[in-house]
């Protein structure tokens, strides 16, 4: 049955602006879209007295299997050091007990879709957890495996879970070749030529510390010893001399490659076509310098937003990041961070929403106060209602009369 949702304003995406609007919602997408005044009636109804209605916010990359972890692993000053904490503590336990109360507050918060790294040892409780909560899931598939050893029993792994599981219809799944210096040359161009062939997306840690900087060049430093206190160094290693020569490992046109990071590239080492994924919280945590969002943004490069994890920062929802952003980013145009929370993460991700244009999921948020393309960055910034697929996971129920 169709719900109609009328609010003050409606912003259908960073550009089109729509005062007194509308939306209709048929089965788990968008049907109608306009003016208030022209809407046709339904029989379920919900209306906002205030507040602007937008699309829901898009996490395009997060770490959920950390939800645990909020403030237990302090960074120091060697990201290496805190790795070995983060890796102590995903073997916990209870390293699943956290992941469906970090969705029920994100999307509380009006993030409706996330692109989870997630291992092979929590893909089940993961995918529990988006079952249970309803909410919007790309599930990257994390692949760890250093030795060209192992490469084929870590790819056997890890299409296990990408392509043979059976996931509900909110979730959908891409690989993680985690990062430079934790997989093997032989399994990543393995991985990335299967996510290439089945159209599924890539996302992977690059440029993301000084100390993967060096393995890259020289291969020597924390890293390298990390890999040998795991034993899973490969004594045959030879590094590609830098960060331009990595990427060249990562082409590919039929789906898309996440560069997630990107603390210490510039325009001319992404990819072309690549989206770069900024953590801002996550970045102001390990205190590297300023990130190069403006500079990426002003090449052309599409930057969508991330949270990171709980570890490495206080929350994995959204709008703390806008509104960090609106703090500590004032060169960041309100327009831009709105493309880069919505349009563009659900570009990066592949999935059919981003925006509030008819066909699309109807995954939307409402928030107050209304300050329209700002709002997100408003510190006092509330949400109000959250639907995802066309169901409300916070908020009002159809047939209110009203909300406020």
């Amino acid at each position: 049955m169709p719900t109609r949702i009328d609010a003050p304003r409606v912003l259908v995406d960073a550009e089109t602006e729509i005062p007194d609007g509308t939306v209709i919602v048929k089965d788990d997408r968008l049907a109608w879209v306009g003016s208030t005044a022209d809407a046709p009636e339904v029989d379920e109804t919900i209306v906002f007295e205030e507040g602007v209605l937008m699309p829901g916010l898009v996490n395009a990359h997060v770490h959920l299997d950390l939800s645990h972890l909020k403030g237990k692993v302090p960074y120091e000053g060697e990201f290496a050091d805190w790795i070995h904490g983060v890796a102590r503590g995903r073997r916990a336990d209870d390293a699943a007990t956290g992941i469906p109360a970090a969705l029920r507050e994100s999307m509380a918060r009006g993030t409706t879709c996330f692109g989870d790294v997630v291992t092979t040892r929590h893909f089940d409780p993961v995918v529990e957890a988006f079952a249970e909560t309803g909410a919007r899931g790309r599930l990257f598939i994390e692949a760890i495996g250093f030795k060209p050893d192992d490469a084929d029993e870590v790819f056997d792994r890890v299409w296990e879970h990408m392509e043979m599981r059976a996931v509900p219809d909110n979730v959908q799944t891409g690989v993680s070749p985690h990062a430079p210096y934790t997989v093997s040359r032989p399994l990543l161009n393995r991985l990335i030529s299967v996510a290439e062939g089945h159209e599924r997306p890539v996302a992977i840690h690059v440029g993301e510390s000084l100390e993967e900087l060096a393995f890259l060049r020289h291969g020597i430093g924390p890293f390298r010893e990390m890999l040998r206190s795991y034993e899973m160094d490969d004594p045959e290693f030879e590094p590609e001399g830098s960060v331009e020569k990595f990427v060249e490992h990562l082409a590919m046109s039929k789906a898309p490659l996440l560069i997630v990071h990107a603390n210490y590239m510039r325009p001319r080492t992404i990819p072309g076509g690549a989206f770069v994924v900024y953590c801002p919280t996550a970045h102001a945590f390990f205190r590297h310098p300023e990130h190069p969002v403006m500079e990426l943004l002003q090449e052309g490069v599409r930057v969508a937003l991330g949270s990171d994890s709980a570890a490495s920062g206080e929350s994995v929802d959204l709008l703390t990041e806008t509104q960090y952003l609106a703090r500590e980013r004032t060169d960041l145009p309100a327009k831009t961070v709105f493309r880069m929370a919505t349009e563009w993460g659900a570009r990066a991700l592949a999935l059919d929403t981003g925006s509030l244009h008819v066909g699309k999921f109807a995954d939307l948020a409402v928030f107050t106060p209304d300050l329209g393309l700002g709002t997100l960055g408003a510190a006092d910034a509330e949400c109000l209602f959250t639907m995802v697929g066309g169901n409300v996971v916070h908020g009002p129920p159809a047939n209110s009369p009203s909300a406020s």
